[in-house]
C-alpha cells in the first residue's frame, strides 16, 4: 500500500512538472521580456516631446543660416538690406513735412533707395510757389531735414532736398543736403542763393556738383559776382561777347581784385568773341587769335597783360593766353604762352623759342 502511495505522488509530480514546462512560454516575467528586446529598441526616443525638440532645433538651424545669407546679400546689394526701406521711410517724412508748409505747391521723390556705389539715399524736390523768398526756403530745408533725419531708423541717409521756383525772373534749381546743424544749413541757402533776382538761372544737380550761377547777358559786371556763396561755386556772365567764368574757393569765397571790364574792354581789341576764365589766382584768356594759321601777334595780346599788369595788386600768380583760335579743334600739349608773377611783375615761364614768344609780349605790354 505504501509503495503505490509514494509511485501515485511521484507521477503527480511529473504531471505538474510537464504542466509547468508547457506553460512557461506564456507567462515570461516583465524584467525578463525587457532584456531580450534588441538594443537600439531602448535607446530609440518615445513620444511628442522628442519629436518637438527635434523640429526646434532644425528652425533654429534654418533661421541662423538664412540670416547669415541675407546679410552677405545685403552687404553685395544694399538694396536687398533695411537701408532701402530706411530710405523710402526718410523720403516719405521729408515729402510729409515739406506739404505743411504754405509756401510749396507739390512735392516729388526724386530718389529712395540704396546701393552699392551711394549708400541709402533719399532725395525730394519741393516745387515752391513763384516769389517765394529766399529766407523762407533758408528756413524750410533745417526744418525738412530734421524731420527726415528723425525717421532714419535704419542707419545713416543721405538726405537731399531740392528747391525749384522762380524768383524775380531768376529760375532755381537747387540741390541742398541736410549735413551740419540748422544754423549752418539756413546760412548756405541765403548765401547760395543770394543772386537771385539778379542772376537767369542758379543750379546745382547733384550733392558733388557745384552751384552754378549764370548771369546771361550784362552791359557791367554783376554786383553779386564777388559775393561768397555757401559752397564751391561757378559764376558765369557774357558782357560785350565776352563769356567770363569765376570759380570760386572750396570755401566758396570769389577773388575781388581782377577788373573784368578792363580785361574785357582790352580784349575786345583783337577779338569781338571771346572767354575768360579766373579759377583761383590764375586768369586765362581764349580767343585772342583770330586765324587759326597764325600764332597770338604780340599786339593782341599786349594790352590784355597790360590791364593785369600789376599782378600782385589784382591778387593774381599766372596768366595764360590761348595761343590757338578760339573754335580751333586742333590738340596740343601746351596750347598757352603762360607768365608767372614775380614781385608784383610778369615775367615768361617757359624757356626756348616759347618763352621768347612771351618776352616779345611783355615788352609789347611796357609801351603801353
Amino acid at each position: 500500500m505504501q509503495g503505490q502511495e509514494a509511485i501515485g505522488r511521484n507521477e503527480a509530480d511529473g504531471t505538474a512538472t510537464r504542466a509547468n514546462d508547457e506553460t512557461a512560454p506564456s507567462e515570461v516575467p516583465a524584467e525578463s521580456a525587457s532584456v531580450e528586446q534588441h538594443p537600439l529598441k531602448r535607446s530609440a526616443p518615445h513620444g511628442p516631446g522628442c519629436f518637438k525638440l527635434g523640429c526646434v532645433t532644425l528652425v533654429l538651424l534654418l533661421v541662423t543660416v538664412g540670416g547669415f545669407l541675407y546679410i552677405v546679400a545685403a552687404g553685395l546689394d544694399p538694396s536687398l538690406g533695411p537701408g532701402n526701406a530706411g530710405a523710402r521711410s526718410v523720403a516719405k517724412a521729408a515729402v510729409t513735412s515739406l506739404s505743411k508748409n504754405p509756401s510749396v505747391e507739390s512735392t516729388q521723390v526724386m530718389q529712395a533707395g540704396a546701393n552699392s556705389n551711394t549708400g541709402s539715399v533719399a532725395e525730394v524736390k519741393a516745387h515752391l510757389k513763384a516769389d517765394t523768398p529766399v529766407d523762407s526756403a533758408a528756413d524750410m530745408l533745417p526744418s525738412t531735414c530734421s524731420a527726415a533725419q528723425r525717421n532714419s531708423v535704419w542707419g545713416t541717409v543721405t538726405v537731399g532736398i531740392i528747391f525749384t521756383w522762380n524768383m524775380k525772373g531768376t529760375e532755381i534749381d537747387v540741390y541742398f543736403n541736410c549735413r551740419g546743424p540748422g544754423s549752418e544749413l539756413r546760412t548756405g541757402v541765403q548765401h547760395d542763393l543770394a543772386p537771385a533776382g539778379e542772376a537767369a538761372t542758379i543750379m546745382r544737380n547733384g550733392d558733388t556738383s557745384s552751384l552754378e550761377v549764370d548771369y546771361a547777358d550784362v552791359t557791367t559786371p554783376p554786383s553779386t559776382l564777388t559775393a561768397t556763396s555757401g559752397s564751391p561755386t561757378i559764376k558765369t556772365f557774357t558782357m560785350n561777347g565776352w563769356k567770363v567764368t569765376s570759380t570760386s574757393n572750396t570755401e566758396g569765397q570769389f577773388p575781388t581784385t581782377v577788373s573784368f571790364e578792363q580785361v574785357i574792354t582790352a580784349a575786345k581789341q583783337a577779338s569781338p568773341t571771346g572767354t575768360i576764365d579766373l579759377n583761383g589766382t590764375t586768369l586765362s584768356v581764349t580767343g585772342l587769335v583770330t586765324d587759326d594759321t597764325k600764332d597770338l601777334a604780340p599786339e593782341a595780346a599786349a594790352p590784355v597783360v597790360h590791364a593785369v599788369a600789376d599782378c600782385q595788386s589784382a591778387g593774381l600768380t599766372t596768366l595764360q593766353l590761348n595761343n590757338w583760335a578760339l573754335n580751333t579743334t586742333s590738340s596740343v600739349a601746351d596750347p598757352w604762352l603762360t607768365f608767372t608773377c614775380n614781385n608784383g611783375t610778369w615775367t615768361p615761364q617757359h624757356d626756348g623759342s616759347t618763352g621768347q614768344d612771351e618776352a616779345t609780349i611783355l615788352n609789347k605790354a611796357a609801351e603801353l
